[in-house]
């Protein structure tokens, strides 16, 4: 936002004497530029606001993915736990070891805008261990359906997760949202006003709710990037209350 209000002050104030040292302020109709104006903020005022929305629904979406995936290990959790040993244990320590690796490897590199591949061997390692079991009673049966069918959406889950970690914003939509806004702040610069200072609080308070909008897209573009990205609080929650390993 600062960015966005200091360079359109000094834009301004570049202008406004450029303007007046050739005397153009004599040749400009503030009722057409008005007009002028209103449609290109019109416009414009569209083009951010379906950017923002878009954005921060997206935003929303690798939210609700998250906290999906934290639900779906802790129910696979809770039907593994009623397998016979040994393959209990097992099927236990994989899915420990695969929500552990989730927290404290794979959340970190999301955080960088990296796609963590780490995970897929531990569900591979513990496919390979669900697969493997024989129910003998009618129970077990019914039991690991139930756990195929809880680990088959807890590997779509995360696939979604992993395609949320790249989504973004188009480039070109960026360039039209920055273009824009030079557009937009640069048509205040047409205006004759009495007073410089006038101009300036205007010109900044468009400036400044432009890059506020700005920043709310750039913050959303990639939900799980940087400190103010998706955190993985769904997830320690399963760790420390369900599987009983306290986050370090």
């Amino acid at each position: 936002m600062t960015t966005f209000a200091g360079s359109a002050l000094a834009g301004l104030a570049m202008t406004h004497g450029w303007i007046r040292r050739r005397g153009l302020q004599a040749l400009i109709d503030n009722s057409v530029v008005g007009w002028m104006f209103s449609a290109i903020l019109s416009i414009y005022a569209i083009t951010i606001g379906l950017t923002a929305v878009a954005s921060w629904t997206s935003s929303v979406k690798a939210a609700e993915v998250a906290s999906r995936e934290a639900s779906e290990i802790a129910g696979l959790y809770r039907d593994v736990s009623g397998y016979p040993q040994p393959a209990r244990d097992a099927l236990v320590q994989g899915l420990r070891e695969y929500l552990t690796n989730l927290i404290e490897v794979s959340w970190p590199m999301q955080r960088r805008g990296e796609i963590p591949h780490g995970g897929t061997d531990l569900l591979t390692d513990l496919q390979v261990k669900l697969y493997a079991f024989e129910p003998a009673t009618d129970g077990q049966r019914a039991l690991h359906a139930e756990a195929l069918s809880a680990f088959n959406r807890l590997t779509e889950t995360r696939r979604e997760r992993l395609a949320d970690v790249e989504s973004s914003v188009p480039g070109t939509l960026w360039t039209v949202v920055l273009v824009g806004a030079v557009v937009a702040i640069g048509a205040t610069y047409v205006f004759t006003l009495d007073s410089i200072q006038v101009h300036a609080v205007m010109t900044m308070l468009l400036a400044a709710m432009i890059g506020l909008l700005v920043f709310f897209i750039a913050v959303t573009d990639m939900p799980y990037r940087g400190r103010d990205g998706i955190s993985s609080a769904p997830y320690e929650l399963v760790r420390e209350d369900l599987v009983g390993m306290p986050a370090r």
